[in-house]
């Protein structure tokens, strides 16, 4: 199963589900009227990914206006109702980016939901279970980036070592950018002190369905690929999949 995301994808031709893709994605990321911050980077991100550069930048001046996005939207074909449902995840992944997503940005959803033919409590039902797995995604990203931290600082000439101030900054920047409740952002604060385990971890896991796992691991990769943890990281990404009984072949081409 593919990611919620684009990145990472290799450059294509401009399919209808693409095109309804980058469209929706802009259009939440714009629901405020300005496109900035991690949303603005995420959505060219997936531009500069999934197409080639003669089109990108008519695409990322395309992405940076909704009423050029809006006019394209209502030029289009309408989708089949699971490519219309990939199409409203990704973009709801959008609104995430940066943390919980807004009222704006839900309404956008719900009008996109509707040009695509998809009933508005339909799109709630979705949006509300999207944004639970992706809190459910956010603590399992969160324990593997504390345990690489921690990791890193075992094997520093100070063994045993606390976290240093760079480390604890790096951590709390993560849990900025994701879609947690400060509430929820101050009891994973907990991993800085307490380290967690690849066991422990695992067994979280092992607790998914067979298609949420193979979510979260991709999560987990795509951390890893945007990292700088080296060996350290493959080897506990390998370790984890090993605990979900997850065969070396196939962990490591989540790696590639």
């Amino acid at each position: 199963m593919k990611p919620a995301s684009l990145e990472g994808e290799i450059a294509v031709a401009l399919t209808l589900e693409l095109e309804w893709t980058l469209i929706a994605c802009g259009l939440v990321a714009l629901a405020d009227g300005v496109l900035k911050g991690g949303e603005a980077s995420r959505v060219l991100d997936m531009v500069n990914a999934a197409l080639g550069p003669e089109e990108q930048d008519t695409w990322i001046d395309l992405i940076s206006g909704r009423e050029g996005l809006q006019a394209r939207a209502d030029g289009l074909e309408l989708l089949l109702a699971d490519a219309s449902e990939r199409v409203l995840r990704r973009a709801w992944s959008i609104a995430l980016v940066d943390g919980e997503g807004s009222l704006d940005e839900a309404r956008v959803l719900e009008q996109l939901g509707g040009r695509l033919g998809i009933e508005r409590d339909q799109v709630m039902v979705w949006r509300k279970l999207w944004t639970s797995q992706a809190i459910e995604t956010a603590g399992h990203v969160a324990t593997f980036a504390a345990l690489l931290l921690h990791r890193h600082a075992a094997a520093a000439p100070q063994l045993g070592a606390p976290l240093g101030p760079s480390e604890r900054a790096k951590f709390l920047r993560l849990l900025a950018g994701m879609p947690l409740s400060e509430a929820r952002r101050v009891r994973l604060h907990r991993l800085l002190d307490e380290a967690p385990g690849v066991e422990d971890l695992g067994s979280a896991l092992l607790w998914l369905s067979a298609e949420r796992r193979d979510e979260v691991l991709c999560e987990l990769a795509t951390y890893l690929r945007t990292g700088n943890d080296g060996p350290l990281g493959r080897q506990l990404f390998l370790a984890l999949a090993a605990r979900v009984a997850l065969a070396d072949d196939a962990a490591r081409a989540y790696l590639e």
